[in-house]
């Protein structure tokens, strides 16, 4: 249910997700590009919409982009074992493969699975995140059913800015980085590159859980370590007054053991690599008429050993350029682009298809009049595999009175099938096996906002209701149970309250949210998806010393479709502290489930106990 009790709010308050800020001085208000395509102040978009600057990341200390992912308002998260492991993030309760993953623009995710591979994603070389909570086809196309979270890498600024990182903790873990970023007149460059290692612990929970068919279990009790290494960079110019070139690129490789379920011991690990190369031109080509010109290549890697049998490899390559026009009008701004992206599949296994094309043209309108806020988006997919598809957006925001703001909003979104849905080759009628004749996966979302803003306070409350249509499901006949056809439906509700208090050298944020994500026909809950969540944060920045402390948990949830599997609630207390030893050099330190409490995010997974981290950094001011 939507409708919450004057008691239940209050109660809501003393516990809510928000970035962590400092606003001890003053600040340019953030800016937004995710909700609308142009920027924006994140205040005026008339979305939800998170923005994690690098500051951000830095103070909070989280180990990783799901961790830091995990404390936002209406995202869920779940990791099948310790770090590296295969996550899903699940916003607002749709399924993981319906969230769009952006890297500095471009469509960076696996073609097979669906699902954008977050964990290969490291903190180090990360500038900004923007999160945009709701369906975003009308913007972005196919995967944005549930949001889109877009990651922009680090760039230039006037001047010479290098920065050093290392740092030991729990399982020992080493990470460490170095960043030389700088610029000259128009120029900028920035080059980042990092490692980290860690033995781990062993990532199976139940012995019993994971035997196998013989009565044996593979639990072996070995640690599960992770590695990865970062190479990122970007380079720009400025020419004419307001025109501009540059490139950019990122480089990860990651590996991930883990225990296999069977009855032979075997060390398996899944190798990970992501890569990402992009180009823009912008040019001013009026006055009022901005045109930005993309081309980019994103590729997402994982080579499998299982077993002592050979690998499995999956490896997708999404080829993508677009053209945007940015145009001031005597009324609003338009919005017109036309995008192309042709992804290609290089497995070892063998797919019917293993190519597709997809053609796009976007076109919208943002207004500011007096009191009222308009945007009007629509867009239209040309797919190769099974042809067009259009979808829209229209959102309105109305000032009340400077204090008070309120929105409203009506979007449609699609998904595409991913490959293996449509191609996975049939072993048995009965074993999961794809098919060609699916049809793209369907939303339709109506969300309402309302904010109050009055002197160092700020509330928000968000609520939507999104229905999705067509989910791709196995086939409920007995005897072609593995194949895959449109057939679920399921209707996702909620409610999002945060609230923000800054008093001097002081930041309280709480807050928490409320989720109704259910199979429409069974009346089952959809599976990991929390009904509850929220957190409650406290944070104080001095000359010397900042430090934070944190509370978040979960309530109870189900890991199966069924909901007969159980997993219980979770609540986890942090905190971290930063020493300025001298002018450039800071001293950081982090402590994690400080009560070592006991929970699962996927059932059979161990989840990390009490642990800490310290770490130096050198950074000149």
């Amino acid at each position: 249910m939507l409708l919450m009790t004057a008691g239940s709010v209050a109660a809501v308050l003393l516990m809510a997700p928000a970035p962590v800020r400092a606003q001890t001085e003053p600040t340019l208000a953030p800016q937004v590009v995710t909700a609308s395509r142009q920027g924006q102040r994140a205040e005026d978009a008339l979305a939800s919409v998170e923005v994690i600057e690098r500051v951000d990341i830095e103070r909070a200390g989280a180990a990783s982009l799901i961790d830091v992912l995990r404390t936002l308002p209406g995202v869920r998260v779940t990791a099948n074992g310790g770090r590296g492991s295969n996550a899903n993030v699940y916003i607002r309760g749709a399924e993981a493969r319906h969230t769009l993953l952006l890297v500095d623009g471009l469509r960076v995710g696996s073609a097979t699975s669906g699902a954008p591979t977050l964990e290969t994603i490291p903190l180090d070389m990360i500038e900004r995140i923007e999160i945009l909570r709701g369906p975003a086809s009308a913007l972005y196309g196919s995967e944005a059913i549930g949001g889109v979270i877009q990651v922009f890498t680090r760039k230039g600024e006037t001047g010479f800015h290098p920065e050093l990182f290392v740092g030991y903790g729990s399982e020992d873990t080493f990470k460490g980085s170095a960043t030389l970023s700088g610029g000259t007149g128009r120029l900028r460059y920035s080059l980042s590159a990092g490692k980290e290692r860690t033995d781990g612990y062993d990532s199976k929970r139940d012995p019993a859980y994971w035997a196998g068919s013989g009565g044996r279990s593979s639990w072996w009790g070995d640690r599960d370590g992770f590695r990865s290494d970062l190479l990122s960079g970007s380079l720009s110019l400025g020419f004419r007054e307001r025109d501009e070139a540059g490139v950019s690129f990122t480089r990860t490789d990651a590996r991930n053991e883990y225990d296999a379920s069977g009855l032979t011991y075997f060390n398996s690990w899944i190798d990970k690599k992501s890569r990402t190369l992009g180009f823009f031109l912008r040019n001013e080509l009026a006055a009022g008429w901005t045109s930005t010109l993309r081309l980019g290549r994103s590729e997402d890697r994982s080579l499998t050993q299982a077993s002592a049998a050979l690998p499995s490899r999956f490896d997708t390559r999404q080829d993508q350029w677009g053209w945007q026009h940015d145009v001031d009008l005597p009324l609003g701004r338009l919005l017109l682009a036309y995008e192309s992206v042709t992804s290609k599949l290089d497995s070892s296994n063998q797919y019917r298809r293993n190519s597709r094309r997809v053609d796009s043209v976007v076109a919208g309108w943002t207004a500011r009049l007096g009191a009222h806020d308009v945007q009007i988006n629509a867009r239209h997919d040309d797919n190769s595999q099974f042809g067009g598809k259009t979808t829209g957006l229209l959102a309105y925001g109305y000032d009340l009175s400077p204090a008070w703001r309120v929105r409203a909003s009506l979007a449609s979104a699609f998904n595409a099938p991913t490959f293996n849905q449509l191609y996975w080759p049939m072993t048995s009628p009965t074993s999961y096996h794809g098919n060609p004749d699916l049809k793209p996966e369907e939303a339709l979302n109506r969300e309402l906002g309302v904010r109050w803003r009055g002197g160092n306070h700020v509330v928000e409350l968000s609520a939507f209701d999104n229905k999705v249509t067509g989910l791709i499901a196995n086939n409920p006949e007995p005897a072609l149970r593995g194949q895959q056809i449109n057939l679920g439906e399921a209707r996702l509700r909620g409610l999002e309250l945060a609230y923000t208090l800054s008093a001097g050298a002081f930041e309280f944020m709480a807050g928490a949210d409320t989720l109704s994500a259910k199979d429409a026909r069974s009346g089952l809950h959809l599976p990991r998806r929390a009904r509850h969540a929220g957190f409650v944060r406290l944070l104080r920045k001095g000359q010397r010393v900042d430090w934070g402390v944190e509370f978040d948990g979960a309530g109870r949830r189900y890991d199966d479709a069924a909901n007969s599997a159980r997993l219980h609630g979770y609540a986890l207390a942090g905190a971290w502290l930063h020493y300025r030893v001298a002018r450039d050099w800071r001293i950081e330190a982090r402590a994690d489930n400080l009560l070592d409490k006991d929970y699962e995010l996927a059932r059979g997974y161990r989840t990390p106990g009490r642990s800490a981290f310290v770490g130096v950094r050198y950074a000149p001011r």
